[in-house]
């Protein structure tokens, strides 16, 4: 079995009570738990991100997104996301 570096951290008794409560419910280790959460702000942060920059640009995405969504031929599958281009607000 591979040796793994690790590490002490503290967190307030409530915290740890409650990741000791999750990692038995999800049948893992307070340690899986705590890569789990870190994971997870990492995916939050850039969901964050992405959220702030189509505030900034969605006009523009709509924008260059319109010639292709009325091109002639068959429709675009439902999937295509062109419900949120329209004006229809």
């Amino acid at each position: 079995m591979a040796i793994v570096e690790t590490t002490t951290i503290r967190v307030r008794r409530s915290t740890h009570e409650l990741l000791t409560q999750e990692a038995e419910l999800a049948g893992k280790s307070v340690i899986e738990m705590l890569e789990i959460a870190t994971e997870m702000l990492k995916e939050q942060r850039m969901l964050e991100s992405m959220h702030r920059s189509y505030e900034k640009y969605g006009d523009e995405i709509h924008a260059e997104m319109a010639p292709w969504l009325n091109m002639p031929g068959p429709p675009l599958p439902d999937d295509d996301w062109s419900d949120l281009t329209s004006d229809e607000d």
